[in-house]
């Protein structure tokens, strides 16, 4: 077994994973601070949440063009592009003293979101064979995970010691680092594959959007983000109050989630080669909506924790399992085009399962907010269940558009 992965983990894997974890200790450094930073320059909470769904709104909308982009130009052009945009955002913050460049600097977050991770995904598909993905993938969200542990806490050391602005540049500064590494992949597939192909990037999205199989799992994509962006991030907190919770009792329970989530990415990815994706999906959508329907009613701060726990766990199980599922489904030249449309329904759930949830709970109570995620995801499970049944009775699932072959093995090192 370590035998295997030590052979499966080439060089190229392991920079890329350096770079996602550079990018998302760049994106962390902001979570912490971004707010009290902003109220500080007289910006009113009505603004400060439409700035954060701006971020989101921009990643909605910019996903499935960066995605079919990356099928037309390479892969590594678009993740420079995106890892530069990270450290002009952070810039621009920085130099912010009021709403414009403020508003601008979420803007390019949102965009740099996109060209970083969704595209990181995409090359991590290209540079992996089947046999290696599921550990690959593993690894990557790990990186991920660890980036924003590590992100949060430096960004709050340097708001709190040093200043906001002095945080931001240190980001950028990171993420100039992970530019330079994104560099050097760069030229290294350009002189293994030099030049880029031409697909058509609307045939690309139409035999994306017309595979079953894919959008069988950007819908449970759909689902898990609707219970992450909208039940857990945005609504937890209240209920965490409304129960007694102190505001560092909750801080704690998220701490622990990231931990939790991040340390069960990599065992996941290798559960996943022997069990199969999907039904490590399945697996994480029915944990889901148990956590949901079950915290409704609980207060004790130690089985809500577990309960946070369980979510994390289940997202980065989805997270590592979906990402492979459709690499293994996708060739070089459509493959962007899958990943923007998988990384669309995600931010369809970020960001209109915070406004339907909203909703409910305003009228009916925050307790409500998590029956109803967990009613939508017990729907959700079954029409996943039965989907998944109906393809299996189809045959084999082949992959999306004309290219059924493994991809050169110049695209596949």
């Amino acid at each position: 077994m370590l035998r295997r992965i030590r052979a499966g983990l080439t060089p190229d894997i392991v920079a890329l994973c350096a770079i996602i974890f550079l990018a998302d200790v760049t994106s962390g450094v902001v979570s912490p601070t971004f707010s009290l930073f902003a109220q500080g320059l007289g910006v009113s909470l009505a603004m400060l949440g439409f700035l954060s769904t701006i971020g989101g709104l921009t990643q909605l909308l910019t996903s499935l063009p960066l995605g079919a982009l990356s099928d037309r130009i390479g892969r590594t052009k678009v993740l420079l592009g995106g890892l530069g945009t990270f450290a002009a955002a952070l810039v621009v913050m920085a130099a912010a003293h009021g709403l414009p460049l403020l508003l601008a600097s979420r803007i390019l977050m949102g965009a740099a979101v996109v060209g970083t991770f969704q595209i990181g995904a995409a090359h991590l598909g290209d540079i992996t064979v089947p046999e290696q993905r599921p550990f690959a993938f593993g690894l990557y969200a790990t990186a991920m995970g660890s980036g924003f542990t590590v992100g949060p806490l430096l960004g709050s050391q340097l708001a709190q010691y040093q200043s906001p602005r002095v945080a931001y540049l240190v980001g950028a500064a990171i993420s100039l680092v992970g530019l330079a590494v994104a560099w050097r992949i760069h030229r290294a597939r350009e002189a293994i594959a030099p030049g880029a192909g031409r697909p058509s990037a609307l045939r690309n999205v139409r035999e994306v959007l017309a595979h079953r199989s894919l959008m069988l799992v950007s819908f449970g994509n759909l689902l898990v983000s609707l219970t992450f962006a909208g039940a857990i991030t945005t609504f937890f907190p209240i209920y965490g109050v409304q129960v007694s919770l102190t505001q560092a009792a909750i801080g704690t329970i998220f701490a622990v989630r990231a931990l939790v989530s991040t340390l069960g990415r990599l065992p996941n990815g290798i559960i996943s080669r022997y069990f199969g994706h999907q039904a490590v999906m399945l697996a994480a959508l029915g944990l889901d909506a148990i956590v949901m329907f079950w915290m409704a009613h609980v207060t004790d701060v130690r089985l809500l924790t577990v309960l946070v726990a369980i979510e994390g766990l289940a997202f980065g199980a989805y997270l590592v399992s979906g990402q492979t599922y459709v690499a293994d489904r996708t060739a070089v030249e459509n493959r962007g085009a899958a990943v923007g449309v998988y990384s669309t329904a995600s931010s369809i759930g970020g960001t209109a399962g915070p406004l339907a949830l909203g909703i409910i709970a305003g009228t009916l109570g925050v307790a409500r907010v998590f029956t109803a995620t967990g009613i939508t995801l017990a729907v959700g499970f079954a029409l996943f269940l039965a989907a998944t049944l109906a393809l299996r009775r189809q045959g084999p699932v082949s992959r999306v558009g004309s290219s059924l072959l493994q991809p050169p093995r110049s695209e596949a090192r």
